[in-house]
């Protein structure tokens, strides 16, 4: 034995439980809460688009004050997403991802600085040659 001893009376015991159960309460709470805030929108769902640089190479979703973030997912070609302001213009730089994703994700971009400027997501074709399907998801916060 080291001459130590620990002891706990009934009333810190009540303590440190009853702290645990408002710490449990507290995420359950934030939990529930941030995750009702959020909504999401599927658009331009298997949307053909030109190749990049034509006329027709990307579409545009619906604009929302609340806008957060905004995806691609692809078929048989990559596929880029940005977000643009209302009049259409592209605020970010596009992040691309691969061909052959659907149902998922090829690529993302998230932007929760900009919250409550009025913004919508878009997809284009990356391919230089070819036509293909793809698919918009906007992610936004209420």
């Amino acid at each position: 034995m080291n001459g130590f001893t620990t002891h706990q009376t009934p009333a810190s015991s009540k303590r440190i439980w009853l702290l645990g159960a408002v710490l449990a309460l507290a995420v359950a709470y934030f939990a529930v809460t941030a995750s009702s805030a959020l909504a999401g929108e599927n658009f331009c769902s298997k949307a053909y688009l030109q190749p990049y640089g034509h006329s027709g190479d990307r579409c545009w979703g619906p604009g929302h004050f609340g806008l957060i973030g905004a995806s691609v997912s692809t078929y048989e070609r990559a596929g880029c997403v940005d977000i643009a302001n209302g009049s259409n213009e592209l605020m970010f730089s596009w992040v691309c991802g691969p061909a052959g994703t659907a149902p998922n994700a090829a690529a993302n971009i998230f932007d929760i600085y900009h919250e409550g400027i009025f913004r919508k997501g878009v997809i284009r074709n990356n391919n230089l040659s070819f036509a293909a399907y793809f698919n918009g998801f906007q992610t936004f916060n209420y």
